[in-house]
């Protein structure tokens, strides 16, 4: 049976149990490494919107509207409340007022998108 020192091989770099956060040299993350979900800097359309209020298109608003979701809940809001209902309408109104700063949603639909995103 080999030894540990007789096992590895020369030049082999050392096993560690360290995992690194850094970022490639140009820039880009490591595979599966994930940043904190960030408010936009830029302005989105939501161009269409289903009978109950559920936003359905474009294709490049949606992720953008879901991740700026959890943004908003995480910055705005008490995440141990375990019942929507508890949850300050003050800080729910804010949280809104917010949202609509960087999408448009369709003329009209507003309340409805607005009862859809809050149930």
């Amino acid at each position: 049976m080999l030894s540990q020192e007789e096992f590895t091989h020369e030049g082999a770099p050392e096993l560690t149990t360290e995992t690194t956060t850094e970022k490639t040299d140009d820039g880009k993350r490591k595979r599966g490494e994930r940043g904190l979900n960030q408010f936009p800097n830029i302005t989105f359309r939501i161009t269409y919107v289903s009978a109950t209020g559920q936003p359905l298109a474009s294709p490049e608003a949606l992720p953008k509207w879901h991740n700026v979701l959890g943004f908003l809940v995480r910055d705005h809001l008490d995440t141990t409340v375990r019942e929507w209902a508890k949850v300050d309408q003050d800080g729910i109104r804010r949280m809104w007022d917010k949202l609509l700063t960087r999408f448009i949603l369709p003329q009209g639909s507003e309340d409805l998108v607005k009862e859809y995103t809050l149930k």
